[in-house]
């Protein structure tokens, strides 16, 4: 059993560790791929029209002044995704298993979405260029590499910590043996309270947040439109740009919308202790994709200092998505308080039934 334990995941999952490491290979493969290929090209009246790849973006950002979001873009989307797969290669060969891999792993399906941010701003050009006569913009394969290679490394990362979670002793925590069914909204004391209060706010602030304009252009010669969300993603349908659309329809709506859900039947469904330990895994892993912290960096650095290539004002909108986002981790940090809370006292009711002292 001991030997068991010492093999890598790579031998632990079988054949679907097969599966998993060409999966990986082609993903840098594409990443690598999206380096090279055209990523958009910017079209401006009496200027000309200028292609970029990835690597030249930054380069048009540090050259227009931008540099903290050059610097910011040339992390995340090109040194990190090729750290964090490089990292995964490592863990999925070579590390057997100990509580450094499930930390590691915890780590990359953290921050795997913030190789997302350069889209964001990509989205965001996209937007302001919609209906504009003077300025257009139009993508190339190198986005679609690109946001499928990160995507991938997403659930890679995901399957990583699944598989590890089933055969790491040191990931999987001590299993609840309690039978008896709970709500947190019932169980958790004074988070009883707050919780769902909480969770309230952040869903009515979630749905102002994507109707609520969050900037609006604010330069000669080109129309001043105000954008939402929503609007955000009807420009990029309108603009026959899918792939685009499809991560803020996944990443700004459709899977936050499943997180305060997930959330809400956290709070109210009874459940066994190991049952509210799935639910909350399960919230985690559908978290992965929620973008709105992402693109709300995105949208922030691009507002403080994308205003050299597009002017733009703020409007309450970007506010309304700010306090959705410290809303939201308020309410998921009082949900893992109240799951602590409520599994010490499943532990202390079984410690004083083991000592004789119940009714």
């Amino acid at each position: 059993m001991h030997g068991h334990h010492e093999q890598t995941l790579l031998r632990q999952a079988g054949w679907a560790g097969w599966a998993w490491l060409a999966v990986l290979l082609t993903t840098f493969f594409a990443q690598a791929l999206a380096l090279f290929v055209p990523f958009m090209s910017i079209k401006v009246v009496l200027v000309g029209n200028d292609i970029y790849s990835l690597p030249n973006s930054v380069r048009l950002m540090w050259e227009s002044g931008i540099y903290v979001v050059a610097i910011l873009i040339a992390f995340f989307s090109i040194t990190f995704p090729f750290l964090k797969l490089a990292v995964l290669l490592v863990v999925w060969v070579a590390i057997p298993p100990t509580r450094e891999r499930e930390r590691i792993l915890y780590w990359l399906c953290l921050l795997g979405k913030w190789s997302m941010l350069d889209p964001f701003i990509v989205i965001l050009l996209m937007v302001l260029a919609t209906d504009q006569w003077a300025v257009s913009t139009q993508t190339f394969s190198g986005v679609y590499l690109f946001l499928g290679g990160i995507a991938s490394a997403i659930m890679l990362s995901t399957i990583a910590t699944q598989i590890d979670r089933w055969v790491n002793p040191y990931a999987q925590g001590a299993t609840p043996t309690s039978t008896v069914k709970t709500r947190l909204i019932q169980n958790s004391g004074w988070l009883s309270v707050v919780g769902p209060i909480t969770l309230i706010i952040s869903a009515v602030c979630f749905i102002i947040a994507l109707v609520t304009p969050y900037f609006q252009l604010n330069q000669f010669l080109l129309t001043s439109d105000q954008y939402s969300i929503l609007s955000s993603l009807t420009a990029l349908l309108q603009s026959h740009q899918p792939a685009l659309a499809a991560l803020v329809a996944v990443g700004l709506i459709i899977a936050p919308s499943i997180v305060l859900i997930m959330q809400i039947w956290l709070w109210i469904a009874p459940a066994t202790q190991a049952k509210h330990q799935r639910r909350n895994r399960r919230l985690r892993a559908v978290h992965e994709w929620c973008m709105l912290e992402v693109f709300a960096l995105g949208l922030l650095l691009f507002l403080w200092e994308g205003t050299t290539l597009m002017k733009t004002d703020v409007r309450a909108g970007l506010w309304v998505i700010l306090g959705t986002i410290v809303i939201y981790y308020t309410g998921s940090f009082v949900s893992l308080v109240a799951l602590e809370r409520i599994a010490k006292r499943a532990d202390t009711s079984k410690l004083i039934e083991a000592s004789g002292f119940t009714h």
